[in-house]
């Protein structure tokens, strides 16, 4: 049985969000979910999510529908942002757990979605070890992000419901 759940944010998880701690070397790859979720709210393409161990909120993150051509690998592509796991909670799994959810949760919430995408640091190893753990395949894109070269990364949804049939 699974010990996280992923579910769409709502104001009630801002308290845990907001209490949030992320290690050093983690945040020049990531943000702080109090500092997105906001914006994110008020745009209608972007939706937090958080992951939940019962009660308390483990993990953030924001899928963004019609994300920018240069992160996504079609029209129906779902864009990964601002992942991150509360230092509290990490080398639990749960950030593996999570993304293995994720293609799952998508279909259940946008079932039109053919892809998931995100951009990754070329730097950041440990995240890109986990993403390609639960697999995801370098697109062999790329783009500039704040501090450096960040590959794009997909999953392609209909392969995996091709696989599951």
């Amino acid at each position: 049985m699974s010990q996280i759940r992923l579910s769409m944010y709502t104001n009630e998880h801002y308290e845990q969000c907001d209490a949030f701690i992320l290690p050093e070397e983690q945040v020049q790859f990531t943000t702080f979910p109090t500092h997105v979720v906001t914006e994110a709210l008020e745009n209608p393409d972007k939706f937090p999510v958080v992951i939940k161990k019962e009660n308390d909120v483990v993990g953030f993150f924001i899928l963004h529908l019609n994300p920018p051509k240069t992160h996504r690998t079609d029209e129906q592509s779902v864009l990964l942002r601002a992942f991150s796991i509360d230092a509290r909670h990490q080398k639990q799994g749960y950030a593996k757990e999570a993304m293995l959810q994720l293609p799952e949760f998508v279909h259940h919430h946008f079932p039109k979605v053919t892809a998931i995408t995100l951009a990754v640091n070329k730097k950041n190893i440990a995240a890109k070890s986990l993403y390609f753990k639960t697999g995801y395949v370098d697109t062999l894109q790329s783009v500039m992000g704040p501090i450096g070269e960040q590959h794009i990364l997909a999953f392609n949804l209909q392969k995996e419901s091709e696989v599951g049939r």
